[in-house]
């Protein structure tokens, strides 16, 4: 039996898994990423996380066959270089990570953006594996997408395709974290829903209900307490949710008129725990957005593997040997 490792690097938590060749998941563990700011401190992070699951699988090092990590960032797989990832710090750009994270753990190392893999994943084992081609959005704490094509990740002559989070919506809309205006993530992500909220309660006055939920809430709430919000009829939220549905419905529209894709997979946080409140938005706007009937036909699905989905199909691309060639091995 031959077994397979899977990391998700994020700004605030590292995820990893092992699984066997057919996929079964034999362990996981999880960790604060912590220390964003020393690029050594995150290395020697991934090495604790990567570590913590050989343990709680029951599996020796010289086991693994190769390890997938899925970065918050657009890649170059074919050198293994991640180009720019903001959430984890200014300096991480124009990187050789998997050269780096080869010479740390001596195993073949493959390394592709997070939504691109969580799609992947999705596609192989989850809730769109019967379909060929597909678009997918993870909607959390920011926007990603991934766009895959007879099993075939599209990710352009940059690296960069299916940024939808960076389609721009709004012109001159609010700032994004990449530094331009009116983008989709800049609205419809958690921090665009919350940076709404705020603006509604501090220059509109109006009230909510969500420090009842989330005491610190300008910092840090979850989807969780949104969510409780949204059921208890608060304006301010409900607002601020239909607003962000509004938007990815039109920008999944745009998607249609552009690529024609066979079925949309929505994940991440905030559709995990508002999926139900939001995607019947989501499908209004999506069909009357697209263009001549051009979303007739089209699924609009529930991402089903959760917090699992991203290392997990880290792992699960790197298990495939047609995929040896993007394993960096020294």
């Amino acid at each position: 039996m031959k077994y397979y490792a899977g990391i998700d690097l994020g700004g605030t938590k590292i995820y990893s898994l092992i699984i066997d060749e057919n996929g079964n998941i034999l362990g996981r563990n999880k960790i604060k990423t912590e220390g964003a700011d020393s690029f050594e401190n995150v290395i020697e992070r991934i090495k604790e996380c990567y570590y913590g699951v050989l343990k709680n699988s029951n599996i020796n090092e010289d086991q693994i066959e190769a390890i997938g990590m899925a970065v918050p960032s657009s890649v170059n797989v074919d050198k293994g270089i991640l180009i720019y990832a903001p959430n984890l710090g200014s300096g991480w750009r124009n990187i050789e990570l998997s050269k780096i994270m080869f010479e740390k753990l001596r195993k073949p190392f493959f390394m592709d953006n997070d939504v691109n893999m969580g799609v992947f994943a999705e596609y192989s084992l989850g809730a769109v594996k019967n379909y060929h081609h597909i678009y997918g959005l993870f909607i959390g704490t920011g926007i990603g997408g991934g766009y895959i094509k007879d099993g075939e990740i599209i990710r352009g002559v940059n690296y960069t395709a299916g940024e939808i989070g960076h389609m721009i919506v709004k012109i001159g809309g609010p700032r994004c974290n990449c530094g331009r205006k009116g983008c989709l993530e800049a609205i419809a992500s958690k921090i665009g829903i919350v940076n709404y909220i705020i603006k509604l309660v501090e220059k509109k006055g109006e009230k909510t209900i969500l420090p009842e939920f989330a005491p610190n809430w300008r910092k840090s709430v979850g989807a969780s307490a949104l969510n409780k919000c949204f059921q208890r009829n608060d304006r301010v939220v409900v607002k601020a949710l239909t607003r962000a549905a509004k938007t990815i419905g039109i920008a999944i529209a745009n998607l249609i008129n552009s690529i024609g894709v066979e079925t949309i997979v929505l994940g991440g946080g905030v559709i995990e725990e508002l999926g139900d409140v939001l995607i019947p938005i989501i499908k209004e706007y999506m069909v009357e957005y697209s263009i001549a009937d051009g979303a007739k036909g089209i699924q609009l699905l529930k991402a089903s593997l959760r917090d699992d989905a991203v290392a997990l199909g880290a792992a699960s691309f790197t298990s495939i040997p047609e995929n040896s060639k993007y394993l960096y091995k020294g």
